[in-house]
């Protein structure tokens, strides 16, 4: 683990006694039915990554308006407060990342609030997944 992420493992340990080192790259912070992780891509690395599952789709085929609205989001990060939607064909799971540069959080308070924001994001792409899978639904029916 780079020293940066161990320094915010160790603030997130502070914050959220749930916080958990999940090895050498990184750790992850359950928040409710949350699960945020954190790592390095390497022991160079000079960022980090955020991230958290938007959905686990299992057997749901992917909705094709989502599609389209994550193409929107994802343009120039615009809707999706500087992070990145990703869809994982291979176990139909759809990801909300974001990268941060080393030393980003000065503090626990900043590190708290990125959380609390990136949060407030995963959330809204939720929404906008299940009005997809909603609305995919009933044109099915229809």
């Amino acid at each position: 683990m780079t020293e940066d992420i161990q320094r915010l493992a160790d603030m997130a340990a502070n914050i959220w006694e749930e916080a958990v080192h999940t090895g050498d790259v990184g750790f992850a912070i359950s928040i409710g039915d949350d699960e945020v992780e954190f790592f390095s891509p390497g022991k160079a690395a000079y960022a980090g990554y955020c991230r958290a599952c938007i959905a686990s789709l299992e057997d749901t085929p992917f909705p094709e308006p989502f599609a389209e609205e994550a193409l929107k989001g994802n343009f120039f990060w615009r809707g999706t407060n500087g992070a990145t939607i990703s869809y994982e064909k291979g176990d139909n799971t759809i990801w909300l990342t974001d990268r941060f540069d080393e030393g980003a959080f000065e503090d626990e308070r900043a590190l708290r609030d990125y959380v609390d924001q990136f949060l407030g994001t995963l959330d809204a792409w939720r929404a906008r997944l299940s009005l997809c899978l909603t609305e995919n639904t009933e044109a099915k029916e229809a």
